[in-house]
């Protein structure tokens, strides 16, 4: 039998056939229409997503990208997250009924906006070069040649100095980016740098009407670094990495965990979960305990449990209450376009 691959959600009240296909290249793409709302869909036979080998989750990954960015032209899409599959149409009104609210002010929000991503590497051998010269970095390497005999700790040591002064570097290149671009756009999603040659990997959330001034102040950059830096531009997306529709069922043993990691009673309220939440991370927050990597990991649980309980709390509040429900940003290892991977970075 045959389930519902959801692709994301539309303002849309009719049950449509759409000329585009699904995720196995055969099946139609249509819509499952809920008062004003419509689920973008196609019938799925296929394993699930964490069964299936690398290269199939990559086929699967693009198709689901063809298909959101298809109904970009005409509709703004918020999107529902890769590997999303229900198992039935009447589950899918279900879905719309339970998170219509939160739906529609979500389509409100991204209305006319688009996400567009931001890369920007260097040559890090010529860095390198550059950092060389560095009077700090001269007298130290000196002070090695003139001992003679090198110890293993005394090259890390001079290797950590040198990677010290390129991420300063790094952040304030970055910095003066971010702060330029931030002129013609909404919303950034700063995101991790997966290689030494990136300097930027950011996304930020654009108005259509401002995309051509926004790809200009780009240009203006690549100006302004006289070519040191290489920018490129991918997009426009839909706002993956600002608003993507999560949906999970309820595991009463994760919410427990949750309950308790949060220190919260047997029953609980939004706002009393939002106020735990606040209460405990800022006794873990990074930007406090930059150098506790258990801190980092206690930060990241609590957030996790946070929305975890939320999405219950709204989920108890509905009558077709059977999912859990998230409009999220997604963190950089969710957003799994292969943007950069497209583009040979």
């Amino acid at each position: 039998m045959y389930e519902k691959y959801i692709y994301g959600i539309i303002k849309n009240s009719n049950d449509t056939i759409l000329d585009v296909t699904g995720l196995d290249g055969s099946s139609p793409v249509y819509m499952i229409a809920h008062q004003d709302l419509s689920c973008v869909v196609s019938n799925y036979f296929g394993k699930e997503f964490s069964s299936i080998s690398k290269e199939e989750v990559i086929r699967c990954l693009l198709a689901h990208q063809v298909v959101v960015e298809h109904m970009m032209k005409e509709h703004t899409v918020l999107p529902v997250k890769f590997g999303t599959v229900l198992t039935t149409s009447d589950e899918v009104h279900s879905l719309l009924s339970q998170g219509h609210s939160q739906f529609v002010d979500a389509l409100d929000w991204i209305q006319d906006k688009v996400e567009v991503e931001v890369a920007a590497t260097w040559d890090k051998n010529k860095i390198l070069q550059e950092i060389s010269t560095e009077p700090e970095i001269i007298r130290a390497s000196k002070a090695l040649i003139d001992k003679g005999q090198q110890t293993f700790q005394e090259q890390i040591q001079l290797g950590h100095m040198v990677k010290a002064f390129m991420d300063k570097r790094r952040q304030n290149y970055r910095e003066q980016m971010l702060n330029f671009l931030m002129s013609a756009a909404i919303d950034v999603q700063l995101n991790t740098l997966i290689s030494d040659e990136m300097v930027m990997n950011v996304a930020f959330l654009v108005e259509k009407t401002n995309q051509e001034e926004f790809d200009s102040c780009v240009k203006q950059l690549d100006d302004l670094f006289c070519n040191q830096i290489n920018f490129r531009i991918i997009g426009p997306l839909p706002p993956y990495s600002f608003a993507t529709v999560d949906v999970t069922r309820p595991n009463l043993e994760k919410i427990e965990e949750a309950r308790q990691l949060l220190h919260l009673g047997e029953t609980f309220s939004e706002p009393e979960v939002r106020k735990a939440y606040r209460h405990l991370a800022a006794e873990s927050h990074p930007d406090y305990r930059a150098d506790d990597e258990l801190a980092k990991v206690r930060f990241v649980e609590l957030h996790q449990a946070s929305e975890l309980l939320i999405a219950y709390c709204h989920g108890q509040g509905e009558p077709d209450g059977n999912l859990l429900i998230n409009i999220r940003r997604l963190r950089n290892e969710e957003v799994q376009h292969l943007s950069f991977a497209e583009i040979g970075v």
